[in-house]
This record gives structure tokens, sequence and C-alpha cells, in this order.
């Protein structure tokens, strides 16, 4: 009875220990081997930003069926130059650790949410005010290439601070952007944030 006693004695002190070292999760889960910089000069405010595919420079993230509070999804489309719902705000969040994306659509400050399978939206209305925001609208990106100039980043993983799965796309016929298992050789995992 006392083996048992103490066996149940230990498992509590752990699970105490467990609790105490478990900060809030505030850096990238699985850091690519290509992490060479953050987009740290990204400039805030009016600036507006294509996520592009680098693999498919092309093609672009866009908002779908944006309204002045949501939108449903996030597709991967042919770049139109003029088409607001394909440009991005670039918001640093957590003394630019992460970045939230803020739509330049017909919307009042909502930004692509990461929270397991397809991106959708989420209202971020303290993003601009106090660069704040829900986790699950944080993203870690980690780039091959950052312009000192805002003018944007290249070869960049896109991970959701909430799931730490990376932006991603199957093919140019499933184009949906969706969160998926990061992978540093996956050619539809990397990004292009670039000044429009």
């Amino acid at each position: 009875m006392l083996a048992i006693f103490k066996a149940f004695a230990a498992a509590g002190s752990l699970l105490t220990v467990v609790a105490q070292v478990s900060p809030a999760d505030t850096n990238a889960k699985c850091v690519p081997t290509s992490d060479i910089c953050r987009p740290t000069g990204i400039q805030k405010g009016n600036s507006s930003y294509f996520i592009q595919s680098t693999g498919s420079p092309n093609s672009v993230w866009q908002a779908e069926e944006v309204t002045p509070t949501n939108f449903i999804a996030v597709d991967l489309v042919a770049k139109t130059n003029g088409t607001v719902n394909q440009l991005w705000s670039v918001w640093p969040v957590n003394g630019f650790n992460s970045f939230s994306f803020v739509s330049r659509g017909p919307t009042s400050n909502v930004c692509a949410n990461g929270d397991g399978g397809p991106l959708d939206s989420n209202a971020c209305t303290s993003v601009f005010t106090n660069s704040t925001t829900a986790q699950s609208a944080q993203f870690f990106v980690t780039c091959q290439t950052c312009a000192a100039d805002g003018t944007g980043a290249k070869g960049c993983q896109i991970q959701s601070a909430n799931e730490g799965q990376c932006a991603s796309f199957l093919d140019q016929q499933n184009n949906v952007i969706k969160l998926d298992d990061c992978s540093n050789t996956a050619p539809h995992q990397f990004w292009d944030i670039v000044l429009a």
C-alpha cells in the first residue's frame, strides 16, 4: 500500500513540475533549415503585400467572400493587380516574434486564422492599436532572404503559432491554403512577401 501511495505522490509531483515549466508558446515549434531571417523590415500601417508562392510567383493568396467582418477562406489564385482581396497588411506581433496577415479587402481588421485545416478569418480589431491578437491569428515567419527596406521577404515558411503547422496548398487544382505538417522540402510551403 505504501508503494502505491509513493507512486501516486511521485506522479502528482511530476504533474506539478510540468505545469510550472510550460509557459505560453511564443516561439516557432519547428524552425526550417532555411531560417536565415525574419521579415522585421516589413512596413506597418498602410503598406500592402502579396503573399505569393515562391515556386509559382504568379499565384497569390486571395481572401474569398470578403465582408466587412470576415472572409470564408484563403485560396491560391492568379495575381491580378488592383484586386484588394489579394492584398495583405503584414503586422508584427510580440515584438516581431510573430506576424498577423490582415486582409486589405473591405474588412474591419480581419486576419487570416490558422486553427487547423484551411485558413479562415479571425476578427483582430486590436492588431493595429495594441499589436495583439488571438494566437490562432499569429504566424511565425522564417525566410531565406529579407529586405531591410520594407519591400518584403523571399522563401518564407508561414507557421501557425496556434497549431505548429505551416501554410501550404496541395496543387494548382486544389488551391485552398491550409495548414499541413511543416517540411523544409515541400515546395508548396514556401512563400514570398512582396510589396504591392
